[in-house]
């Protein structure tokens, strides 16, 4: 760390609790923290970490981490590169915006295509490396390009080769780190835009009040197609939706609902929802997590991902 102290002086700060950077509210101290307000600063430091042979995570809003209670042993990378600028129908956005503020822009605009990603915490660049999708939309729709840093130089890469799946995209294999996003986006009715993503605010907040400490999802949805025929027989039809089984029903039909371990708690009404009390641990959240998704393996021979990446933790035995 000497050498980042000497690159950046007071930029770098030590021993901040990783709980005040992540929407779950837990994780220790990371060993040093580190702030990038351009996409430029953001490769400049990046540079920094591999040239000084720097173990780094580099961390957005944070809404999509579990972080070990021990902390984090690593350099943390702040990515705070925001802003947004269009050129004609398209929106070039830094990874560091916030989702909800690119869905306010294009609503403005007229623009269709992400009316329905509202009330989704994190940046925009953490929803396209996780491809987050609601209510029958994925933020990859209507993506044209990719601008990440490859560990070497600064590359663009289009739709098909970020290869992008179910909650999935080449970034989670490559580890390169994203930049700048552009989204060619459709001309739509504003009033008819705002008022569909404004029902949709609603329907969310009925899941997540503002201020609950929570990640979202913390497990993937299960892709009816790659069950197999025994186990989807045990899965009525009507329970499978835009072809995926909810992972809150399978957990809720082993018990997962209202289940607590120290202060982490499983909404009574969404089983899929693992929220911190106030003075949740890490360990409570993984061992509750790991339990109910055997279960639901034992029962129906489907094993469940989580949506949300480990920090300085194992992987659940799934």
């Amino acid at each position: 760390m000497l050498s980042l102290a000497t690159i950046l002086g007071e930029r770098v700060q030590y021993d901040v609790p990783m709980s005040e950077h992540t929407t779950l509210g837990i994780g220790g101290p990371s060993r040093a923290m580190v702030r990038a307000t351009t996409p430029e600063e953001l490769v400049e430091l990046l540079r920094v970490a591999i040239a000084g042979d720097i173990p780094y995570i580099v961390i957005g809003g944070g809404s999509n981490l579990l972080v070990a209670d021990r902390g984090v042993d690593r350099l943390v990378i702040k990515n705070d590169a925001t802003g947004i600028t269009a050129a004609g129908d398209t929106a070039v956005v830094r990874s560091g915006t916030r989702l909800q503020d690119l869905v306010d822009y294009s609503l403005a605009h007229g623009w269709q295509g992400l009316q329905r990603l509202t009330g989704i915490p994190g940046t925009v660049g953490g929803a396209v490396y996780g491809n987050a999708g609601a209510y029958g939309q994925v933020i990859s729709d209507w993506l044209e390009e990719v601008v990440c840093f490859d560990g070497r130089q600064v590359v663009s890469l289009g739709k098909g080769e970020s290869r992008f799946a179910y909650r999935h995209s080449t970034f989670k294999e490559n580890g390169f780190i994203i930049l700048e996003l552009r989204f060619r986006l459709q001309a739509a009715d504003p009033a008819a835009l705002t008022g569909e993503s404004q029902g949709i605010l609603a329907q969310r907040l009925v899941k997540y009040p503002v201020g609950l400490r929570c990640p979202g999802s913390f497990f993937k949805n299960v892709l009816a197609s790659t069950v197999n025929p025994e186990s989807l027989q045990l899965i009525p039809a009507e329970r499978v939706v835009y072809g995926k089984i909810p992972a809150g029903y399978l957990l809720e039909t082993v018990g997962a609902r209202g289940q607590t371990l120290g202060d982490i708690h499983i909404s009574p009404s969404n089983a899929n929802l693992f929220i911190n009390g106030g003075q949740g641990r890490a360990e409570h959240l993984w061992q509750l997590a790991g339990q109910f998704a055997g279960r639901v393996r034992d029962k129906y021979g489907i094993r469940l991902t989580p949506e949300v990446q480990f920090v300085n933790l194992p992987p659940l035995p799934l």
